[in-house]
């Protein structure tokens, strides 16, 4: 057949794929080499195969194949015709693993699971006063997935040095949100240390006059508690901690496991379901279940205290919940496109400050899965 009629038999061959639906249509007789018969009619069942899995808004299949056509024909693969041809079986079993082998497109599973989302907004330390007042702690705007280490620190304990009298009058509430990304040293009036993790906030008065020092907590924090009389109460949306001088660490984010983890000292821990506390030992976590009870566990309580140095550590954490923490530090989607993945559990420690690019290059080489960042998205295969 000379190079005339293999372009012509070539278009002839994708009008057909492009028009017909059905491989056993007459029209394909028009078509008078028989292994581009054999071909094209192979590449139709490929094509209903893909109908068949195409998931639902994912891809256009037809409108993929007249875009395919489109690329053959400015190329002028007079000679690929053979090449294409013969490709059809492997095409065929690639068909099976991934539509993006016929097509060069990239499609998404239509299983996967997104575990962490991106906050679009600016990323601020922010301090809010009692009379609504904003105050910015952090010296420019968060930069996306760019990390500068700086040592933050807001301290009270000079309120401690003033009269009762003065104090009442002083006396406010303020809350301290911690953006994704950051952490945050704060000092309360008493003394006692806290740090904020990414993504946290904390409500606290200026001075600490009632019978208990509480605090109210949303995302994760350690506290280094000065002792004192007045037990110090820690509460979150799900549970209630109560201490007198320790260091212990609360994670209590909307839509994941609520943890206390003592690290030194003595801590007594309760939901708001149940009226009973729960007393802890060091080196012990309490993990609220659905039912308002605990599960108590021996754990590395060093795993609890890494971030505040500024380090990555999960000690055999499910991929799950180690994404959403990277996914926090750095402010980006998390998908899942291995859902198995999820449940594979861990051992795994990096520098938060290298940058999300760093974090991923250490975690592919624990070969457990692979992970891609696109844009502000992580996948992870």
């Amino acid at each position: 057949m000379s190079s005339q009629d293999s372009t012509s038999e070539f278009d002839k061959a994708l009008d057909l794929m492009e028009s017909s639906s059905d491989s056993s249509d007459k029209k394909w007789e028009d078509l008078k080499d028989a292994e581009t018969l054999d071909a094209c009619k192979d590449l139709m069942d490929v094509r209903y195969l893909l109908h068949k899995r195409q998931a639902s808004g994912m891809v256009d299949v037809e409108a993929e194949l007249v875009r395919w056509k489109g690329r053959q024909n400015k190329k002028k693969y007079l000679k690929m015709f053979g090449i294409w041809s013969s490709s059809v079986a492997a095409i065929l079993v690639g068909v099976f693993v991934s539509f993006n082998y016929l097509f060069n497109i990239p499609v998404a599973p239509s299983k996967s699971v997104t575990v962490f989302a991106a906050d679009p907004n600016e990323q601020r330390i922010v301090l809010e006063l009692n009379d609504g007042k904003q105050f910015f702690l952090d010296d420019e705007p968060k930069k996306e997935n760019k990390q500068v280490e700086k040592r933050r620190t807001l301290d009270y304990t000079n309120l401690a040095k003033t009269s009762v009298p003065v104090v009442k009058k002083m006396l406010q509430t303020h809350s301290i949100v911690i953006p994704r990304g950051e952490t945050f040293k704060l000092i309360l009036c008493d003394g006692t240390e806290v740090w904020l993790n990414a993504n946290s906030k904390l409500v606290y008065p200026t001075a600490f006059i009632e019978k208990e020092r509480t605090v109210f907590l949303e995302g994760e924090a350690y506290f280094k508690v000065t002792k004192d009389t007045k037990p110090f109460i820690v509460k979150t949306d799900y549970l209630q901690t109560k201490v007198l001088g320790t260091e212990f660490n609360v994670k209590s984010y909307t839509a994941e496991d609520s943890h206390v983890t003592l690290i030194s000292g003595k801590v007594q821990v309760r939901s708001h379901e149940n009226a009973r506390f729960v007393d802890l030992e060091p080196g012990k976590d309490a993990i609220l279940l659905s039912n308002g009870q605990f599960e108590v566990k021996e754990v590395n309580s060093e795993a609890y205290t890494y971030w505040k140095d500024g380090y990555f550590y999960f000690d055999e954490l499910t991929l799950a919940d180690i994404m959403k923490s990277i996914g926090r530090w750095y402010n980006v989607n998390v998908i899942f496109r291995n859902k198995e993945a999820m449940t594979y559990r861990i051992h795994f420690m990096s520098n938060r400050q290298g940058g999300i690019e760093e974090t991923i290059r250490l975690m592919n080489r624990l070969k457990k899965v692979t992970l891609t960042l696109c844009e502000n998205t992580v996948y992870v295969d």
